[in-house]
């Protein structure tokens, strides 16, 4: 089950305030708050009213680990961390039991600012993993791409959710053409060195067909010629038959 616990974002706007004008829309919160994704003057938010309650949303997951065989919950935004009762969702569902009698599998995607105060008492809360996006290394090409100057932050969160023991730590990577294509090898290695999973992702052509060029997408067959510039990578078998993704091993 994968569960939207809000549609805020967080991008700020050009002038660099963070308005209540920006809701994040986007399918995925790995490309949230980026250019392709949402429009710099961001979007309006969603009616309180129309939100689910915290209670709504453990018992909507309830209802999906009792009756439709559920055994993995992720919660995504918008920007979760922005969900201040986050931490009690988490801890309510950490208490249920699957149709095996296992504890729910529980995940977290997010951009990871806040995450560095927050990672050890979600961890507490009954957290199992953590997706967090990173689409550079590069702070100029990182404040570019998310419009926020603030590298720094998702680096300490993701510092801080290896400390609490949230695993596995996996990096959600978007590339653009003519913007970060440059950095994935540097990220590679990154990750490689902290034992973080590395997920690149092709930008997904959101919206009317007059604000995104083909061209500028990145494939995955120029992708994989980028990273292999600097490690030797192979096809390994997927244990999932039913995950989208391809898995690859590498060596240097």
């Amino acid at each position: 089950m994968r569960l939207r616990v809000t549609r805020r974002c967080g991008s700020s706007t050009p002038s660099g305030a963070w308005p209540e004008t920006c809701a994040c829309r986007s399918p995925t919160a790995a490309i949230c708050a980026a250019p392709t994704a949402c429009p710099p003057e961001g979007l309006d938010w969603l009616p309180t009213e129309e939100t689910l309650t915290d209670d709504e949303v453990v018992r909507l997951v309830r209802v999906g680990v009792e009756r439709l065989g559920i055994r993995q919950v992720r919660f995504t935004g918008g920007e979760p961390l922005l969900r201040r009762g986050l931490e009690g969702i988490i801890e309510a569902c950490s208490h249920m039991r699957t149709d095996e009698g296992n504890p729910l599998d529980l995940a977290l995607t997010t951009n990871a600012l806040g995450l560095a105060k927050r990672a050890q008492g979600l961890k507490d809360a009954g957290l199992n993993r953590v997706n967090i996006s990173l689409d550079s290394l590069d702070p100029e090409h990182f404040a570019a791409i998310t419009r926020r100057d603030r590298l720094g932050d998702v680096l300490e969160g993701i510092e801080a959710a290896a400390r609490a023991g949230l695993s596995p730590i996996k990096v959600n990577a978007l590339v653009l053409r003519g913007m970060n294509e440059a950095d994935l090898p540097d990220l590679v290695d990154y990750c490689l060195d902290r034992g973080i999973e590395l997920r690149v992702i092709e930008q997904m052509p959101i919206g009317p067909p007059d604000t995104w060029d083909r061209q500028n997408i990145m494939t995955a067959d120029e992708i994989l010629h980028i990273m292999s510039t600097r490690h030797m990578l192979t096809p390994a078998p997927r244990e999932d038959p039913h995950s989208p993704c391809g898995t690859l091993d590498r060596g240097r």
